[in-house]
């Protein structure tokens, strides 16, 4: 068998691997699997929602799933690995098969849809796109595509790479309708992000001491002009007094004219 061929026929397998999986375990929340053959044995690193609907009372699930790993596609010494979705709501197949079972109970689309978008967002993505597709009006209905998105989605370059991408389908009774995720996580950083930082400019010696200087001069020329300052308020303060004594003599003289003036009076009438 040539090259071309063993890795075509080991992309098969996969295929079919991943598809068994899913079915089997749909109600478990399958998110996907990784396959790491090394010398001693083939590891099978299952992501789910619930491990232990899983793995099965004493592990009895588990077992018959390696049984058939090995007996049905070949796989050599299969190890099972479970490990447990950190955050289900960032993960596209497992939204994107909350999604095709709530259509299949019957629910409004748009209704299912906004929920789901709403609870990625608050989740913490910077972005998600679902898209419906298939006849989604009902029976008789023309097929059509439904886009929804919210947030920001790349829709071209490398940055691709960096999009989580789920699908699967919905089985209704006027067809199937195919449901594909896309989300981008909250810690991407796309290449083309660019943070400008501020400057920090070196300060000599020389210059410091410039500064230094100028600050001195500053303090003193303060100094200066509060000394003003409070020799003109005293200045002020002192010519207030004579004003207020001048005042005094003032009204005394007025007393001493008014004491007079009532002498004559009485003079004159004696």
């Amino acid at each position: 068998m040539s090259m071309e061929k063993h890795f075509i026929q080991e992309g098969k397998i996969r295929s079919e691997i991943e598809n068994f999986l899913r079915n089997e375990l749909m109600w478990a929340g399958y998110s996907g699997i990784d396959i790491q053959k090394t010398p001693l044995a083939t590891r099978i690193v299952l992501y789910v929602e619930k491990p232990p609907l899983v793995i099965g009372k004493k592990g009895r699930r588990i077992d018959k799933l390696t049984r058939i790993l090995k007996e049905r596609y070949g796989v050599d010494n299969p190890a099972i690995d479970v490990q447990r979705v950190e955050n289900p709501t960032l993960d596209p197949n497992i939204v994107a098969r909350r999604i095709a079972l709530a259509l299949e109970r019957g629910m409004n689309r748009r209704r299912v849809v906004y929920k789901a978008l709403k609870a990625v967002m608050n989740a913490g993505a910077r972005g998600v796109e679902i898209i419906l597709s298939g006849k989604i009006v009902g029976k008789g209905g023309r097929s059509r595509a439904e886009k929804y998105s919210q947030g920001y989605m790349k829709k071209a370059g490398d940055s691709l790479k960096l999009v989580r991408v789920g699908s699967t389908q919905s089985y209704l009774k006027a067809g199937v309708i195919g449901v594909t995720v896309k989300i981008i996580p909250p810690d991407t950083v796309f290449p083309d992000q660019i943070e400008v930082s501020p400057r920090v400019e070196e300060v000599t010696v020389d210059e410091e001491k410039e500064l230094e200087r100028e600050e001195g001069e500053e303090k003193k020329e303060g100094e200066v002009k509060e000394k003003e300052g409070e020799k003109e308020e005293k200045k002020e303060k002192g010519d207030e007094k004579p004003r207020a004594k001048s005042k005094k003599k003032v009204e005394r003289a007025k007393k001493g004219r008014a004491k007079k003036d009532d002498k004559k009076e009485k003079s004159d009438e004696e």
